[in-house]
């Protein structure tokens, strides 16, 4: 599964949450005001699933990314971090090792994700 060039804007949380999946690809996302309470959060990795976040744009999100810790009453994921951006924004929690992606394909730079994907996202704008 491949999440890419998405905007979250203000949900309360699972963008996305993942149980047992391997390698779920999250890449190339907006995430903006994801801060409703306390427990908000973007993505997160449970019960031994396997991501990885890659060249993601966070801004006011109050936690990136769960994993290590479980999140609620679920065990904790695998996630790989790479080349986030996280502007007034809680970690991006990583844990362990994930599968290689099985197929081609080049991250936008992340200095061009939050234009790229606001100029696009959105019914009527594709």
């Amino acid at each position: 599964v491949t999440y890419h060039h998405n905007w979250f804007d203000r949900t309360f949380e699972r963008s996305p949450r993942v149980r047992f999946g391997e390698t779920v690809h999250v890449f190339n996302n907006y995430y903006s005001n994801i801060n409703n309470n306390t427990e908000s959060y973007a993505i997160a990795s449970v019960e031994n699933a396997g991501l990885l976040v890659e060249a993601n744009v966070f801004e006011n999100v109050r936690q990136a990314c769960w994993s290590a810790s479980g999140y609620a009453d679920s065990g904790p994921g695998r996630l790989v971090a790479r080349n986030n951006s996280l502007t007034n924004s809680g970690p991006c929690q990583t844990n362990g090792t994930v599968a290689a992606i099985p197929y081609a394909y080049t991250a936008q730079s992340v200095d061009t994700v939050k234009s790229s994907v606001t100029a696009t996202a959105g019914a009527g704008r594709l």
